[in-house]
């Protein structure tokens, strides 16, 4: 006689299925190994061996495998320098903005945190470039198609567990069934929680570039510098030169200098 209920033994099987439907996952991404490729070598050569007609084989030419759009976050860390920083910070989040942009924060000692979207990228850094001095650029690039796709996956794979634990908490008949199938509902849910904020943090980041701008001050070397009198100053000039003539000349009436021999 079987002891099992009916609805333990379909909440078992659900939850077989879902961790099948887990482990699948783990494969999906792989290519097919090719020891299945040899073992059917092997077998159509013992059906030859042995006498067995071949099996008939397909006129069908491979399909071409469509390779996903890369997914890439890209880092710039740039480094320029300016007479004054705080007007310099302003026009750089200005430019920004204009390339559809933002500032996540930015300090007075030149420090800006900016957001740019990936499709204007180059063509900000390349004119922020022309309006520096001494501008130094660093891009680093990470490629998340995979983890994007994976995630993805996932998602899909938790919803429809979502969908079919629903079904079944309309078919429960006690209280610990319901509380059972409550507690599978609550996991799944924060799965699906946890794969949809993944997402969107890896569509944020794909989509706007991060852009770190350190701003310095501009080294200034200092210059001798000479004067001479203008046009207005050479009268006064020479009469100064005269005086100084004149001064000699009157301390030579009251002081003369004799040579005395040792």
């Amino acid at each position: 006689m079987n002891t099992i209920p009916r609805f333990s033994r379909k909440f078992l099987l659900l939850s077989f299925l879902f961790f099948i439907i887990q482990c699948s996952n783990m494969n999906r991404m792989e290519r097919e190994s090719p020891v299945s490729q040899n073992m059917a070598d092997d077998y159509e050569e013992a059906r030859k061996s042995s006498g067995v007609s071949p099996a008939p084989k397909l006129d069908s030419k491979p399909q071409e495998s469509k390779s996903p759009k890369r997914m890439m976050v890209y880092t710039v860390v740039v480094n320029l320098q300016s007479k004054e920083i705080e007007p310099k910070v302003t026009e750089i989040i200005k430019l920004a903005e204009s390339f559809g942009g933002y500032a996540l924060q930015y300090s007075s000692q030149g420090t800006i945190q900016l957001k740019i979207p990936q499709e204007n990228l180059k063509i900000f850094l390349q004119t922020l470039k022309k309006e520096s001095h001494n501008y130094s650029e660093d891009v680093s690039a990470k490629d998340v198609t995979e983890d994007y796709l994976d995630t993805e996956i996932r998602l899909e794979n938790a919803q429809k567990m979502r969908t079919r634990l629903l079904e079944i908490l309309k078919t429960a008949k006690t209280l610990e069934e319901t509380l059972k199938v409550e507690a599978e509902l609550n996991k799944v849910s924060e799965s699906i929680e946890r794969w949809e904020g993944k997402l969107k943090y890896l569509s944020s980041a794909i989509q706007l570039s991060s852009v770190t701008v350190h701003v310095r001050q501009k080294w200034e070397p200092i210059v001798q510098k000479e004067y001479k009198p203008g046009p207005l100053g050479y009268p006064i000039y020479y009469l100064y030169l005269g005086l100084g003539k004149v001064k000699d000349g009157i301390i030579w009436l009251f002081v003369q200098e004799i040579p005395k021999e040792t």
